[in-house]
C-alpha cells in the first residue's frame, strides 16, 4: 500500500518505530555503490539510537557491525528487505532502485 508523501519528519518518525519492532531480526540490505554496483548483504537489526541504528553483518572471516542513519532509509539509499518474508520493510516510501 502506498501512501501519501509523509513530511520528512513524521517519515523519519515512522521508520524509527517500525524498525524497533524488528530489533534482532533478519534483514537484507541493498546498496547501490560506487559505479552503479549493487551492494547486498544480510544481518542482524541489533540496536536503534535516537539518530541511527547497527546492523550486524556476518562476513567470510568476521562479524561486522555497520551503523546508518534514519535519512539512508528515507533517501533510499539502503533498501531493507526481511529475510523471513522477502517483504520491503518500508513499501510505503518511494523506491530508488
Amino acid at each position: 500500500m502506498i501512501v501519501q508523501a509523509l513530511p520528512q519528519q513524521e517519515a523519519i518518525c515512522r521508520i524509527k518505530q517500525e524498525l524497533s519492532a524488528q530489533i534482532g531480526k533478519r534483514i537484507k540490505l541493498s546498496a547501490i555503490k560506487s559505479r552503479g554496483a549493487l551492494w547486498e548483504r544480510e544481518g542482524t537489526l541489533e540496536e536503534i539510537y535516537p539518530n541511527l541504528f547497527i546492523v550486524e553483518i556476518e562476513e567470510a572471516t568476521c562479524l561486522r557491525k555497520i551503523s546508518y542513519s534514519y535519512a539512508d532509509v528515507f533517501t533510499k539509499n539502503i533498501k531493507m528487505t526481511c529475510c523471513e518474508t522477502g517483504e520491503d520493510l518500508f513499501p510505503w516510501l518511494p523506491d530508488r532502485f
